[in-house]
């Protein structure tokens, strides 16, 4: 191994621009989130060795500093422990990328392995109920046509539980709508890793797209901004924040676009449709992903059935008089 075999800089390029992209078929914005954890960690292991960042060499990253950035991030910059183990994750497959090809750095990527995830607790899926989705929708001045736009914003996303990123990439030829031969109105969505999915439109989403792509060319955007420009993931999330606030059911809640994305898997398990459909909607490439929302159902359906049940016979007598009872525990 020579001494540019051992740089982190010429693997972490390779890592970043050809594994994940070329080899892995990662998404942009998966990329990006591998990006950004070297982002955080080059700086940080750079004071901490006294070093440039083109002075660093693999073998730097070791279990110790790796350990200490991230409790870093956690003490210093308040990254909770979801986080905290994502980070560690992105470092762990740069760890077996570099292993995989050069086995000098075999046991590196061991000692890297070795370091422990923390545990985490799940957290409750956000989603909204049929009111308040119709109070949501209900917010933008369909009287404008920027009122319009985001109207059409909003119910798209809710209609097809579509990612962010699938509706900013949306081009009008990627809709079927207004067909002349009876078939149903269709949208391909561009989802993660470059697949392609088809999505149904129902008939009040199509009205909204064939008035809002009216006269468009097909390589065109569907959602313009005021500009003219096509809408970035942070002018959707703006879209849906500012209107959520102006929802006094949502007060103090968070919605984001992956909040209507939830809303929409589940009103579709609600209303019954299984489980393996609601994946394909979705585009999830396990069934594990989608399988919470159908423990968000039975929760649900839980909570309803214990409304429902009828009270038992009551005891014969309170549990302090069984004193033999009693003298059993005590004697045990």
């Amino acid at each position: 191994m020579n001494d540019t075999d051992a740089l982190l800089g010429p693997w972490l390029q390779r890592f970043l621009t050809h594994h994940l992209v070329i080899e892995r078929n990662l998404s942009r914005n998966t990329c990006k989130a591998y990006r950004d954890t070297f982002k955080l960690l080059l700086p940080f292991a750079c004071v901490q060795l006294g070093k440039q960042d083109y002075q660093l060499a693999v073998a730097d990253l070791s279990a110790e500093l790796v350990r200490r950035f991230l409790a870093h991030i956690e003490d210093e910059r308040g990254c909770c422990a979801h986080t905290r183990n994502q980070r560690l994750t992105t470092i762990r497959a740069f760890a077996s990328f570099v292993a995989s090809h050069d086995p000098g750095h075999v046991a590196w990527r061991g000692q890297i392995s070795g370091i422990a995830s923390k545990k985490t607790t799940s957290k409750p899926v956000p989603w909204l109920t049929v009111d308040e989705m119709d109070a949501l929708l209900d917010v933008p001045d369909r009287t404008t046509r920027h009122g319009r736009i985001e109207h059409a914003i909003l119910l798209f996303l809710y209609k097809t539980g579509a990612r962010v990123s699938e509706a900013t990439q949306l081009r009008v030829g990627d809709l079927q709508v207004g067909r002349r031969d009876g078939g149903h109105a269709l949208v391909t969505l561009h989802g993660k890793g470059g697949k392609l999915r088809q999505c149904p439109l129902r008939p009040e989403i199509e009205r909204v797209l064939i008035e809002l792509i009216d006269g468009r060319a097909a390589d065109d955007a569907v959602f313009l901004n005021r500009r003219r420009q096509p809408f970035t993931r942070f002018g959707v999330y703006w879209v849906v924040e500012r209107c959520a606030a102006q929802v006094p059911a949502l007060a103090g809640r968070k919605i984001t676009p992956h909040v209507l994305r939830h809303t929409t898997a589940s009103h579709l398990v609600f209303a019954g449709v299984d489980i393996n459909t609601v994946r394909a909607w979705l585009g999830h490439t396990s069934i594990d992903t989608t399988n919470i929302y159908a423990e968000i159902s039975l929760k649900m359906k839980a909570e309803a059935m214990a409304l429902c049940d009828v009270p038992g016979p009551a005891p014969g007598r309170h549990w302090k008089e069984d004193r033999d009872l009693m003298a059993f525990l005590n004697s045990y």
